[in-house]
């Protein structure tokens, strides 16, 4: 016997809505079971523990029992969303998610700050700025090997963070208020790339608020500027580098000027 397609199709959205009732039940029967777990047992996953030692896996679980032990205790009264605001208010703590399993088992997943420069402000006070632009204030434990900004940089840690994400868009025609923000570029960009990352020391903010990078070798200084056209003028340290340093000598030149479009000016060592 042929069925008609209109009662083929009321059929079918008859069984899906079914089989959607069903798997829903299933899921309120298997989350009302695993609220009614205990406790068993806690485990924390730093997932980025070989990068950086900022926190541990103790540190984390005394964040977590601050007010009390959550072993034993039934898994539907612990307050998931609570213990992760609790993580992420350590400064190194870049995300966390607190879940629990249907063994028992509460588990903390973090991810900690990942800094790119260390700032000495004129105050001589220090502090890290991570990848996303959030100052981080140092830590006893641990100091990453990162670059070093220094000199004429009035900002403070109290700031929080800069006003500008690298990550969302391009630095040319950005005319940026504070220096900080021009220190967090660049250092986003020799971050980027493994030979500046490899080949800068330091960079420098002088007297009339310009950037200069201090190479790992030789005694000249690069004068930048600004960040305005930074891919072009570290493209064309790098053809200098290549075509003239390489010939000339290392310590021919005191300071490498590129804060003029198209040129490098090169001021000689006396």
């Amino acid at each position: 016997m042929k069925v008609h397609p209109r009662v083929k199709t009321v059929v079918f959205s008859v069984l899906l809505v079914i089989a959607a009732a069903g798997f829903l039940a299933m899921l309120g029967f298997v989350d009302q079971r695993q609220s009614a777990l205990k406790c068993r047992n806690l485990k924390v996953n730093i997932l980025n523990e070989d990068e950086h030692d900022f926190i541990d896996r103790t540190e984390v679980e005394e964040i977590i029992q601050f007010n009390g032990r959550v072993m034993g205790k039934t898994l539907g009264v612990i307050n998931t969303g609570m213990l992760e605001k609790r993580i992420l208010n350590n400064p190194y703590v870049k995300s966390a998610e607190v879940y629990s399993a249907l063994d028992g088992t509460l588990h903390a997943d973090l991810v900690q700050r990942d800094p790119i420069v260390r700032i000495i402000n004129m105050n001589e006070e220090q502090f890290f700025i991570d990848n996303e632009g959030v100052f981080m204030p140092l830590a006893e434990r641990y100091s990453p090997p990162v670059l070093v900004a220094s000199g004429y940089i009035f900002n403070r840690f109290s700031e929080g963070k800069v006003h500008y994400s690298f990550h969302s868009g391009a630095a040319d025609a950005q005319d940026f208020s504070r220096i900080i923000e021009q220190v967090y570029v660049l250092a986003c960009r020799i971050e980027a790339d493994s030979f500046w990352s490899a080949n800068t020391e330091q960079i420098y903010v002088n007297e009339h608020q310009e950037l200069e990078m201090i190479p790992r070798v030789g005694s000249h200084r690069i004068l930048l500027g600004d960040t305005v056209s930074i891919d072009d003028k570290l493209e064309r340290l790098h053809h200098f580098y290549r075509e003239g340093l390489n010939k000339t000598g290392w310590n021919k030149y005191s300071v490498i000027n590129l804060k003029y479009k198209n040129q490098v000016v090169c001021t000689k060592t006396n």
